[in-house]
């Protein structure tokens, strides 16, 4: 890089396009191993099972789009262009790769844009504006924490939402601007109609989008000050007004009102409210130092093995994660007007976390969450580097010197990323590799030893995937223990067709705990091996019976999804042993929570008409059909041949059984 780029002097739009090409050409190379990996994790039941129903005329596009349950909003947007992706090519993972890929670049396209003009605001960096935008859009680019999101087809959510919230940015820079040009008009379309619109696309992307007025919010306070010679706009005022501190009092007031609703919301976690918020600084601390020194192999997906905290010393990181971000803040306010930038990316890294890294009852752990809010620290590292570097400068003789120094470290740090980046999306090519990479680096991930184990047993490798499962009973987390007790049963039914009394009194003594979904995963699995394996010590029945009773003893709501899919679960399995009255019983149970699939109402109903309980049979069908939604065609094509054949009585031992998908 030529020394006037570096020092930022009469830089242009045409010197830097090549440098930004460059950085964009770099970034494909880079990920290009990665695109030809397979569908991974939450893919198959987000996408490819949904997707393939529709390829196969089961379903309709609208359930593609509509009915995700991934959030509160089903993110539709995002569904719509797995839609497009798969009409295009088919199934095939690398086109919906590609296509992350490419957004991705658009993002960091936007990112260049969005500094580039926002920096012209910054008194220390006007004249390096560019340059920073080069450098900061670069290492967000390059950085290998960004493959977790990129080459996992189903955080696409995540990048659409970030690629139409930088979009709501550059309309407030823009609209901002024409407030200073006076030019009205244009400023208050931005402001109460194109970004009010561009936000609603990034929440119909994923629900983080809510987050636009309070990045702009972090815009105006870093960038658009207010003084004796400038006033704020009062149609900013009232922008803020009602697009952040309204909704916010009200999020703020409701829960206020209802606290036991959050609280409840936690029943699905081994951990609480007050252990989460204990836990998270220590999460934004690791966050920010896998931005600042990426670790290589322990990224990736495999986190759910991060401790939780239970008080401010256990562990003790705890209390120095506090103070630590607390001291950041106090730092970048006290930096406010001496290094804007510095400001603005901390908070703006902040502020992006404050949905998923605060009082909702998500995982502790994610690193896709920082895809965009990273865009903030990377701003905040290099705009003070660069305020010590003129600081520095005043006190160095040789300053051309020191200026190729600075270029040839850039380059390396960029290179060193983009190496690291390469390695990462390599390891992405196969799910093997990735899992295991996983198992060794997280040895108590669950996930990870559950991966590792699955792709073992795929092999036929059968005395490694015991060996992983024996693991299981080391790690200190109970859902290990429960894990490791029932794959034990399964790699028994599957390799020697005959399981022990002592086996499957282990899966008993899970009774009384918290069940998860790894739990209730693994009773999948073992359900479905007992379907197409004979398992000499364990039937149908008697798998079904523990289920049963250890649903009944978990300490948690009925409408918890693993337990009432666990019933469903029960239920299928009291149905292979032709005991209909107790597929009844467990089918009955699990759409009393009314938060079931309504294909669950349709099975309770075709059940009961099998039981010779028609008029019940009907009273059900009509209470599914009103928790059906209007894109679901697939269970009002079910309703539709239940209401046919409820109209004739039912024959004796014959069950027309729909199945839940």
């Amino acid at each position: 890089m030529p020394r006037s780029a570096l020092s930022g002097r009469g830089i242009s739009l045409g010197r830097t396009a090549p440098w930004l090409l460059g950085a964009l050409v770099l970034t494909v190379l880079v990920y290009l191993p990665g695109l030809h990996g397979p569908f991974l994790f939450d893919d198959p039941p987000n996408i490819v099972q949904p997707i393939s129903s529709w390829l196969g005329g089961q379903i309709g596009w609208q359930e593609i789009v509509f009915g995700n349950n991934s959030g509160l909003l089903h993110r539709p947007l995002s569904m719509l262009t797995f839609l497009a992706n798969a009409a295009v090519s088919g199934l095939e993972p690398w086109p919906f790769k590609a296509t992350n890929l490419a957004i991705h670049l658009l993002c960091g396209v936007l990112i260049y844009t969005l500094l580039s003009r926002l920096l012209l605001q910054d008194p220390q960096l006007r004249h390096r504006a560019r340059l920073v935008a080069l450098i900061v859009s670069t290492i967000w680019l390059l950085h290998p924490m960004q493959v977790s999101t990129v080459l996992y087809v189903v955080q696409r959510m995540e990048q659409l939402c970030a690629l139409f919230v930088l979009i709501a940015l550059l309309i407030y820079v823009h609209a901002r601007t024409c407030f200073e040009q006076g030019r009205l008009r244009s400023a208050l379309l931005d402001l109460f109609v194109f970004l009010p619109l561009t936000t609603l696309a990034a929440m119909l992307s994923k629900e983080n989008g809510a987050l636009v007025p309070l990045f702009c919010a972090v815009l105006e306070l870093g960038y658009f000050r207010e003084s004796a010679q400038t006033q704020r706009p009062l149609a900013v005022k009232v922008f803020f007004a009602l697009f952040l501190l309204t909704p916010a009092m009200l999020i703020i007031g409701w829960y206020g009102i209802h606290p036991q609703r959050l609280i409840d919301s936690y029943a699905g976690r081994l951990f609480n409210l007050y252990e989460r918020l204990l836990s998270e600084p220590r999460v934004l601390m690791d966050y920010m130092g896998a931005l600042l020194l990426p670790r290589g192999p322990s990224l990736g997906l495999y986190t759910d093995d991060f401790a939780i905290s239970h008080s401010l010393l256990d562990p003790s990181t705890t209390l120095f994660s506090i103070l630590g971000l607390l001291a950041l803040g106090i730092a970048a306010i006290g930096l406010r007007k001496l290094v804007p930038a510095f400001f603005t990316g901390i908070i703006f890294y902040l502020a992006g976390h404050v949905m998923e890294s605060s009082v909702f009852p998500l995982e502790l752990y994610f690193e896709h969450r920082n895809y965009l809010p990273s865009v903030g620290f990377f701003l905040a590292v290099v705009g003070l580097a660069q305020w010590l570097v003129v600081r520095l400068r005043s006190h160095i003789i040789n300053d051309a010197r020191f200026g190729r120094l600075l270029g040839i470290g850039t380059i390396a740090l960029l290179s060193m990323l983009g190496i690291a980046t390469l390695a990462r999306a390599s390891v992405w090519s196969s799910w093997r590799v990735l899992a295991a990479q996983g198992a060794l680096q997280h040895p108590k991930s669950l996930r990870a030893q559950m991966d590792h184990t699955t792709n073992l047993v795929a092999e036929g490798r059968f005395d490694e995937a015991q060996q992983t499962v024996d693991h299981l009973i080391t790690i200190p987390d109970p859902a290990a223990q429960h894990l490791a007790a029932i794959d034990t049963v399964l790699l028994q039914c599957l390799v020697h067709q005959k399981t022990d009394t002592i086996s499957i009194n282990r899966i008993g003594a899970i009774k009384g705990a918290k069940l998860q979904l790894s739990e209730m995963l693994a009773f999948e699995m073992l359900a479905k091996a007992l379907n197409t394996h004979d398992c000499e010590g364990l039937g149908p029945t008697q798998l079904a019976t523990m289920i049963t009773d250890i649903v009944d003893a978990a300490p948690q709501p009925g409408a918890l999804i693993q337990l009432w899919r666990s019933r469903y679960i029960a239920s299928n399995l009291y149905l292979a042993a032709g005991e209909y009255i107790k597929a009844e019983q467990q089918v009955s149970l699990a759409w009393k929570t009314e938060h079931a699939d309504p294909a669950i109402g349709f099975l309770l109903a075709n059940l009961e008409y099998v039981n010779g309980n028609v008029a019940s049979a009907k009273i059900v069908l009509a209470d599914a059909d009103r928790h059906t939604a209007w894109w679901d065609r697939r269970n009002q094509e079910l309703s539709v041949k239940l209401k046919q054949l409820f109209e004739n009585p039912p024959p004796a031992n014959v069950m027309g059984k729909p199945q839940l998908q």
